[in-house]
């Protein structure tokens, strides 16, 4: 029985660390994974992560394990800057909407980050639109990679680390 225990949480930990690929319209050779890690609420995944950087930026890749509508995307990207108290952060909601798309389990989402110009975003290897704003893309990518976010283990796991 303990055998098992262990063979299972082998397996969450692996799973945990699966690598989001970066589609081929946004994959070059000089981007490298930092780090992976899993996103769940009440014991079930939301999503998988992986933080990608290059010379000229970061890019975060994203596979939904469930359908959420871009709605949904959008109201849990501003509840995230609101928490981290992003100053003027309603005057990208408009923007965002317009780009943010529903997704279904098993799809990628991708935030292309070059700090000097904004975000641009990817939806199954497909260009979406961009927010051309450093700010904007600052704040965006402080969901994940803030001390202060509400998911600090999948944080560590996305700067390379293990969970706390």
């Amino acid at each position: 029985m303990r055998r098992l225990a262990a063979i299972g949480l082998l397996l969450v930990a692996l799973a945990a660390r699966a690598e989001v690929p970066l589609p081929a319209s946004v994959s070059a050779p000089e981007w490298r994974a930092v780090g992976s890690g899993s996103l769940n609420w009440l014991m079930l995944r939301v999503y998988d992560a992986t933080l990608w950087r290059s010379a000229a930026g970061d890019a975060l890749a994203i596979r939904y394990a469930r359908d959420l509508s871009g709605r949904q995307l959008l109201d849990a990207t501003f509840d995230e800057m609101t928490h981290l108290n992003v100053a003027g952060a309603a005057r990208w909601r408009a923007a965002l909407a317009e780009i943010f798309p529903d997704v279904r389990a098993g799809e990628v989402l991708v935030a292309v980050r070059h700090p000097a110009q904004g975000v641009r975003f990817f939806h199954q290897g497909r260009a979406l639109g961009a927010i051309d704003a450093p700010a904007f893309g600052a704040a965006f990518f402080a969901i994940w990679l803030d001390p202060r976010t509400r998911a600090p283990a999948l944080r560590s796991r996305l700067l390379g680390g293990v969970a706390p």
